[in-house]
């Protein structure tokens, strides 16, 4: 495949920005086959659109998110490229915590990393040639976490008490406790547990997926 005739779909509900990807790729030689804005959209379109490479924004406003997407394209396109474009700088405070199962060929990208359209082309070209490799590269202050340190800080930023925490998790408050201290030293915030604390956790998961 030269680099020419690469067939792209766009699945973003930022309007803007999907106009912006569609003419930009456009100028860059690549063939917008589709760019919609919900889950829905690009799900409808499986049997009867022919891509190389979906580009995903991972959060569409649905309870279908872009990684169920891409797993669903991939089903029936194996040899698909994927490209996860997301203001979600961690992939797991979209799943609660959890590491999710991505796609297979698959480049990860932060919205706030782009600055210039050639950064997307390269990853474009790069999903289609990994070949079923899935590693995703975390960057920013959140990749220190384990997916257990996760669950607990997304289940903080989401309101609940420290008993509230210890009962969904099955484990003692004072666990807890001793968690948030660990992820309080992991991401450089003052360790005294009090409100002001549990406040500045907070904003680091929400500046975290600003989408």
């Amino acid at each position: 495949m030269t680099k020419k005739n690469v067939k792209v779909g766009i699945v973003e509900d930022n309007s803007l920005l999907r106009l912006s990807l569609g003419t930009s790729l456009g100028q860059e030689n690549m063939e917008i086959v589709f760019s919609v804005s919900t889950a829905l959209e690009a799900l409808e379109l499986i049997e009867t659109a022919k891509i190389d490479v979906l580009i995903a924004d991972l959060h569409l406003g649905e309870t279908i998110n872009g990684i169920d997407v891409s797993i669903l394209w991939q089903k029936s396109n194996p040899d698909l490229g994927v490209v996860y474009l997301t203001s979600y700088e961690d992939p797991r405070l979209i799943s609660g915590g959890k590491s999710p199962v991505l796609a297979e060929n698959h480049v990860y990208l932060t919205k706030s990393s782009i600055s210039e359209i050639s950064e997307l082309t390269k990853a474009i070209y790069s999903s289609l040639e990994k070949k079923g490799r899935t590693e995703t590269k975390r960057t920013g202050p959140l990749a220190k976490l384990t997916d257990v340190q996760m669950e607990t800080l997304s289940l903080l930023a989401l309101g609940h008490s420290n008993k509230e925490i210890a009962r969904i998790r099955g484990i003692t408050e004072e666990s807890v406790a001793i968690s948030l201290n660990r992820i309080s030293k992991a991401l450089g915030v003052p360790s005294h547990m009090d409100r002001n604390q549990r406040v500045h956790l907070a904003r680091v998961v929400l500046g975290g997926r600003s989408d």
